[in-house]
C-alpha cells in the first residue's frame, strides 16, 4: 500500500489556498524541508490538521506506533477495520486528521518485476488524505503520531497497484475532498462510511513511471534520493505496452 509520499514541495501559497494561512505554511516550511520522496519506514514528519485544533497546522510523526515499539505495520489503517480495531478504534472515533501531501508513490507489477509510479491529482496541487492520530507515550518518549487511512481502490489505482490483482480487496489511500474535510474531522464516526469514506472518481488522478525509489543492483536501478528529479518520468522498456495507459 502507500508507504512513500512527497510533501511540502510546493509554494506555501499553494497550501494556503487549500487549507490554513500562508504565514502558517511559511513557518512549517522552515521546520519541514521539501520532501520529494520519503519512505514511511524512515518514520518521517508530515504536516497535519487535527479535529481538536483545526485552525493550526502541526507536524506529526508517521507511523502510528513507532517501529521500535511494535511488530505491526501501522503506516496505514483500513477503513473497514479501524473503527473496531483495538489498535485504532479510539483514534478513529475521536482523533481524526487531514494529512497534506503533494503526491505519493506506488508500484505496478509486470512479469514479476515492480515498477515505481508517481501519483498526484490531475491539477498537480497539494491535497489531503484522511488520517488518525494519537499522542504516543512510552519509555519517556512522547510524540504525536499518525496513520494514513486506506479505502477501496478506484479502477485507476486498482490497475496501478495490481498485486494482488484487481479485486474487492484492492486499496488506495483515502483522499479527502475539500467538500468533505470538515465532516471527516468533526462528523459522527458512524456516518463517515456512507458519506466520506469512498474512492476518488476514476479521472481524478494522473501518474507516470518515475525514477527508482529503491535501489536494485540486479535491475541496475539507482536511488537518487530526496531530490526533485525522483518524480520525473522514467522510461522502462518492459512497460512499453502499458505505460501511459490504463488497460
Amino acid at each position: 500500500m502507500c508507504y512513500d509520499v512527497a510533501t511540502m514541495t510546493k509554494k506555501a501559497l499553494d497550501y494556503a489556498k487549500r487549507y490554513g494561512k500562508q504565514e502558517d505554511w511559511e513557518d512549517i516550511k522552515k521546520r519541514l524541508p521539501p520532501t520529494y520522496h520519503v519512505s514511511g519506514f524512515t518514520e518521517p514528519s508530515l504536516p497535519v490538521i487535527t479535529n481538536q485544533d483545526p485552525d493550526k497546522i502541526q507536524i506529526f510523526s508517521w507511523p502510528f506506533i513507532p517501529m521500535a515499539y511494535s511488530k505491526l505495520n501501522t503506516l496505514n489503517c483500513r477503513d473497514d477495520n479501524m473503527f473496531k480495531s483495538f489498535t485504532y478504534k479510539d483514534s478513529a472515533r475521536n482523533r481524526r486528521c487531514l494529512i497534506m501531501i503533494d503526491g505519493f508513490f506506488d508500484f505496478h507489477h509486470k512479469g514479476g518485476v515492480s515498477y515505481p509510479y508517481f501519483v498526484q491529482m490531475q491539477d498537480g496541487n497539494p491535497f489531503t488524505v484522511g488520517g488518525i492520530w494519537q499522542n504516543f507515550k512510552k519509555d519517556g518518549i512522547e510524540r504525536n503520531t499518525v496513520s494514513i487511512v486506506t479505502t477501496r481502490a478506484n479502477k485507476e489505482m486498482a490497475w496501478l497497484h495490481n498485486e494482488p490483482a484487481y479485486s474487492a480487496e484492492s486499496r488506495m489511500m483515502l483522499v479527502i475532498t475539500k467538500e468533505t474535510e470538515s465532516e471527516w474531522l468533526d462528523g459522527e464516526w458512524e456516518s463517515l462510511t456512507d458519506r466520506v469514506i469512498k474512492p476518488l472518481p476514476d479521472d481524478a488522478l494522473k501518474y507516470h513511471p518515475c525514477e527508482p525509489i529503491k535501489p536494485n543492483k540486479k535491475l541496475n536501478r539507482v536511488y537518487i534520493g530526496n531530490v526533485p528529479e525522483i518524480q520525473n518520468y522514467h522510461y522502462y522498456s518492459e512497460l512499453e505496452e502499458s505505460q501511459g495507459s490504463l488497460f
